[in-house]
């Protein structure tokens, strides 16, 4: 069984759940994915790693309800368990392989709206994605774009060495 540490709704249709998973968070990248299970015959479902925290053994999902497996997932609160977290699965962001150095001299823009800034977050995030922090980031900066009353259609903006503004 795998520990729901915290359960929050970040907005009127988004959660974000951080889970004790220290086999996951030892070995999981940027740009993985996890796939979970609540009970016994519960459906496989999905999600992509937002953040994570190798020495507390803890990864942090953020999900959208669009089924009846991800809309029972809202039920579920800190102390809850998952039947099955398995993972890290998929292929790493290429920047987990680029030279420390090179990466430095770059400059990135992140783009992202909704519940898709979740990928997002651990590539361009201070701290986020490389123990080295080779990425270097300006403070985060967001970008709002009005979108639907569930907060789908909003965009969020994260700038890396760049002037956005």
């Amino acid at each position: 069984m795998y520990k729901i540490l915290k359960a929050e709704k970040l907005a009127a249709n988004i959660y974000l759940m951080d889970v004790e998973a220290p086999r996951v968070a030892k070995h999981c990248e940027p740009g993985q994915f996890v796939i979970v299970k609540m009970d016994e015959k519960g459906e496989r479902i999905p999600l992509t790693i937002c953040d994570y925290d190798r020495e507390a053994g803890i990864v942090t999902i953020v999900f959208q309800p669009v089924g009846a497996s991800t809309t029972k997932m809202t039920n579920l609160k800190a102390g809850d368990a998952f039947r099955d977290f398995t993972g890290p699965l998929g292929r790493p962001s290429e920047f987990v392989e680029e030279d420390v150095e090179e990466l430095k001299k770059k400059k990135f823009l992140f783009v992202a709206g909704g519940v898709g800034a979740a990928p997002v977050y651990p590539g361009a995030v201070p701290g986020a994605g490389r123990a080295d922090g080779a990425v270097p980031k300006d403070p985060l900066r967001g970008l709002r774009q009005r979108g639907e009353p569930d907060g789908s259609g909003d965009a969020v903006l994260y700038a890396s060495g760049l002037a956005v503004g």
